[in-house]
């Protein structure tokens, strides 16, 4: 556990350069004349980090609360049972990747299981034999950073996408919705590839 709170620690700069860039999106499409003078007095990067130092460490403690570590894998995988890579680590992506030897793993942990929930135990367990490897561990971090910006896209969608859509003039708020919509579709498909690689890093390690 302490292990993934240094990881998420590492991850909290660049989760608050999504959120700030959200915030003033969200900010130039409400208040844009008055947006618009700010952005003339101040340099943009400025106010990033302004954003950075001040609120958002506040929004995202807020902000990353509100969905749980299962909630958050439904999100990245859409799949509300077994959600995790883990549960398809030996019936799918062992078979996938050319750098698992799988009969070696038959020969440490017997028969592979096929039981989804099994082989994420089992894949659990092998993940924390070798969890100090800094292949792994990296890999974890990426997974987890992933993870992370795809529930803060949802949410954006949900508390500032559909309310904007509601008070903004068309068509702004279409494109606005729009772009919400496709800028967590693209952090999905990033999330997935990188929680895959993650599981298949693990049983290639332990393979070798």
């Amino acid at each position: 556990m302490e292990k993934e709170v240094n990881l998420k620690a590492k991850n909290t700069p660049q989760l608050w350069i999504l959120l700030a860039a959200n915030i003033l999106i969200i900010c130039g499409i409400i208040f844009p004349h008055y947006f618009k003078e700010v952005t003339n007095k101040f340099d943009l990067i400025f106010i990033l980090k302004g954003l950075g130092a001040s609120i958002a460490p506040l929004l995202l403690f807020l902000l990353n609360g509100l969905l749980s570590s299962h909630q958050k894998a439904v999100l990245v995988f859409w799949k509300l049972k077994n959600p995790l890579p883990g549960s398809i680590a030996f019936s799918k992506l062992s078979k996938e990747d050319t750098r698992i030897d799988r009969e070696k793993l038959k020969e440490i942990y017997g028969n592979l299981p096929k039981k989804p929930s099994e082989q994420n135990k089992l894949w659990y367990k092998i993940y924390k034999k070798n969890s100090l490897d800094i292949v792994i561990s990296e890999s974890h971090r990426a997974y987890l950073l992933a993870r992370d910006l795809t529930s803060l896209c949802f949410l954006f969608v949900i508390f500032i996408g559909f309310p904007t859509f509601i008070i903004a003039n068309w068509p702004v708020n279409i494109y606005y919705l729009s772009f919400l919509l496709i800028q967590y579709v693209i952090v999905v498909i990033g999330a997935q590839n990188r929680g895959r690689r993650f599981v298949t890093n693990v049983l290639a390690i332990e393979s070798t």
